[in-house]
């Protein structure tokens, strides 16, 4: 009797385990919080190229992208038009436009900022979360 009770608890347990995952997929908050940080510095990267600034021209180059991406992550990049960088693109591309169009403030924008405050918004979030799973799913 004790035996069957055991059998019972143990296959309910794991069908609670197995009910509990909803068909999430574990994704790792180590790829999570570094795409967070590819997505600001390409955010930041692509405002100041909009305004003539263009990182790649200086005689040190930060590799922060691409370690994260190619060395370390999924290499989105490394494919033209992917859904990483058009999102980015998309979503950011106009953040170093002024936010007021007259007086004192007309000439400052707040790229940094704002790029920041968008790479821990709940859309990239959800977003990065979404491109990460179909990517491991598809491996």
């Amino acid at each position: 009797m004790e035996f069957k009770f055991l059998l019972c608890f143990l296959f309910l347990i794991s069908g609670c385990g197995v009910c509990s995952t909803k068909n999430e997929y574990s994704i790792p908050n180590k790829s999570l919080s570094d795409y967070k940080i590819y997505l600001l510095a390409r955010c930041i990267t692509n405002n100041y190229i909009n305004m003539g600034v263009d990182f790649d021209k200086l005689h040190l180059k930060d590799y922060t992208m691409g370690f994260i991406d190619i060395e370390d992550g999924f290499a989105f990049s490394a494919k033209k038009g992917n859904a990483l960088d058009v999102f980015i693109k998309n979503k950011t591309d106009d953040f170093y436009q002024p936010k007021q169009t007259e007086g004192d403030l007309a000439a400052i924008n707040l790229v940094i900022y704002d790029c920041t405050v968008f790479s821990q918004s709940k859309e990239v979030d959800i977003f990065l979360k979404e491109l990460i799973f179909k990517e491991i799913s598809n491996n």
